[in-house]
Formats: C-alpha cells, sequence, structure tokens
C-alpha cells in the first residue's frame, strides 16, 4: 500500500532532493529545498509517496509565490523509475491538485523535460498544454577558447559602457536594487514571460536564500550612471558548473553587441573559478539570444517544455 503524505523536511529531504535531480536542469540537495521553504509570502505544500517499507518514492509540490496572480500554482510531480505507471504519479498530483484548488487555484503552471515524452503525456491527459520550449545549452569551459570574442568586448567597453560585479563596488543595497531593476525590466520582455517577475524584497528573499547566488557572479552594464544591461550567474558545486540565470539589455541599447561582452565576462569569471561548464536556458523564439549563443560556442542540449494549464 502506498501513503500520501506532507514531506517531512528532517526525515525526507535528502530523499526529495534524489528524486527531485531526476528532473531539474540543476542540482538540488535537502539545504536547497529547506532555503526555497525559508521564502516568505509562499503559500506551498510538500508531499511524499511512501511504500509500507517506509521507502519514499515519490513526491509533489504545489505552490505559489507572492508576485504572481492569487489564483495561480505550480505543481511539480516526480516518481522513482522503478515506481512508475503504478499510479503513484496520479495520487501525488490528485492531492497537490487538491491543496491548489482549496487555495484559490484556477490556473496551473508546470514543466517537463524535453527528453520525457512520458512526462509530457502525463501532463497533457490532464488539460496541461506546451506554452514554451526552452533550450538549454553549454559551453565546455576547458576548450573554450575566449579569443575570437575579445575584439567585440574591447569595443563594447571602449564606447563608454562599464561592466562590472556587485562584489566589485561593494554589494551595497543601491547597486542590488540596480541589478534587480534591470533585471526585472528585461526579463518581462523576455519571450517566454509570464508577464511576472518578483518584487525587489522578493528578490532579495531569493538571493539571502539561494546556495548559488554570489555578488561576484552578478554583473551589471552601465553607461555613465545609466544602467544598460546586467548578467546573472550562479554556481552549483555538485556539478562544479555555473549557470547563467539571466542576460538581458534594455531595450534602448540593444544592437549594440552589449548581451555578447556580458556573455564573455560570465564565461571569464566561470574559467576564473575553475568550473566545468556554463550553462543557459533560452526561449526557442529568442532568436537574438540564441544566435548569441550559437556565436560564443554554446551547445544544444535537451530543454524544457513549460506548461499552463489554464482550465483546473
Amino acid at each position: 500500500m502506498i501513503t500520501i503524505r506532507p514531506a517531512n523536511p528532517d526525515t525526507d529531504y535528502d530523499r526529495v532532493a534524489d528524486l527531485l535531480n531526476l528532473i531539474e536542469v540543476q542540482p538540488v540537495t535537502a539545504t536547497t529545498i529547506r532555503g526555497w521553504d525559508r521564502r516568505e509570502g509562499f503559500t506551498l505544500r510538500r508531499e511524499v509517496a511512501v511504500t509500507d517499507d517506509a521507502d519514499v518514492i515519490g513526491y509533489s509540490v504545489a505552490a505559489h509565490a507572492p508576485w504572481v496572480a492569487a489564483q495561480r500554482f505550480a505543481i511539480n510531480v516526480v516518481v522513482d523509475p522503478d515506481w512508475r505507471c503504478r499510479g503513484v504519479g496520479a495520487a501525488l498530483y490528485d492531492h497537490a491538485l487538491t491543496f491548489a484548488r482549496e487555495n484559490g487555484a484556477n490556473f496551473l503552471d508546470a514543466e517537463v523535460r524535453e527528453d520525457d515524452p512520458a512526462a509530457l503525456r502525463f501532463a497533457q491527459q490532464r488539460s496541461f498544454r506546451v506554452d514554451h520550449h526552452l533550450f538549454e545549452s553549454r559551453i565546455d569551459l576547458k576548450s573554450f577558447d575566449e579569443r575570437p570574442f575579445v575584439s567585440t568586448l574591447d569595443e563594447v567597453l571602449a564606447s563608454g559602457i562599464r561592466i562590472y560585479s556587485l562584489a566589485d563596488v561593494g554589494d551595497t543595497m543601491e547597486e542590488r536594487r540596480q541589478l534587480w531593476s534591470v533585471n526585472c525590466a528585461t526579463s518581462l520582455t523576455d519571450p517566454a514571460s509570464d508577464g511576472t517577475f518578483p518584487g525587489f524584497d522578493e528578490m532579495m528573499d531569493i538571493w539571502n536564500n539561494a546556495e548559488w547566488f554570489t555578488p561576484a557572479g552578478q554583473f551589471l552594464a552601465v553607461a555613465g550612471d545609466e544602467p544598460t544591461g546586467m548578467a546573472a550567474v550562479g554556481y552549483f558545486r555538485q556539478t562544479n558548473s555555473f549557470y547563467n540565470m539571466m542576460t538581458g539589455v534594455l531595450p534602448d541599447f540593444r544592437g549594440r553587441k552589449i548581451a555578447q561582452a556580458l556573455k564573455l565576462v560570465t564565461i571569464r569569471f566561470a574559467r576564473e573559478q575553475g568550473a566545468a561548464y556554463i550553462a543557459t536556458n533560452n526561449a526557442s523564439n529568442n532568436a537574438p539570444m540564441l544566435a548569441i549563443n550559437r556565436k560564443l560556442g554554446y551547445i544544444p542540449r535537451p530543454g524544457l517544455y513549460r506548461l499552463v494549464n489554464p482550465a483546473v
């Protein structure tokens, strides 16, 4: 018999992390999940599926982030491969859906890996549809040759653009707010945007509870005192890799190769830290950023389908 019960942070999170690492793009640990739990303003429920022998074989979460519409929840379900196609995922999903509905949900978000057709079918059978296709791509930092691109960075810097990290300027609250402002403005113009973005206090909460966050990996590009763009990368110790969370340039400054310069700065930073690779995700219809990634030599990998269900 399988029992669905709330996840216990003390006894279940190591196993939950193992399950999440079957589907997540970046590695997850029990500490990662506890960091997610500390974020303020979230409505969420984590549950696990447990056998009679007390083995955790599945996990689900239903969560509402404070910066999205009150009726919009995200749901995630993962089951141990040896226990799939036995109704465990369906039971976990039903529990998560019930919690979301009890808290006013009428719209659901989810993600599945592009190379997991069974997960996509599971979601589609429950009225989810593909909203965006996100591509992952990577650069092997040991073999990357920056020489063909240095002239572009030099050209951008010579034009009066200055690029620096939060760590370079003392990681002040003023600089964090400026980074957030550019991140927000550029994220909302991304083709994969759902029209929402965390407020400054909510972003501070994310940064303060994220294992990946380092001020040295948060870069701003400015012209004089005017921000023009940003790039943020996070470090993942388990894979000795960096992930490009966001690279964006404000509309008035696009077409000046600032994004490519920022990308090169993040790649150079990751190499200096001794990382094995740097990865990123981009919407399939974000042609300008995909072109920059191809030029720099990012190698495509299986990505994600972002799913929506507006008929809960």
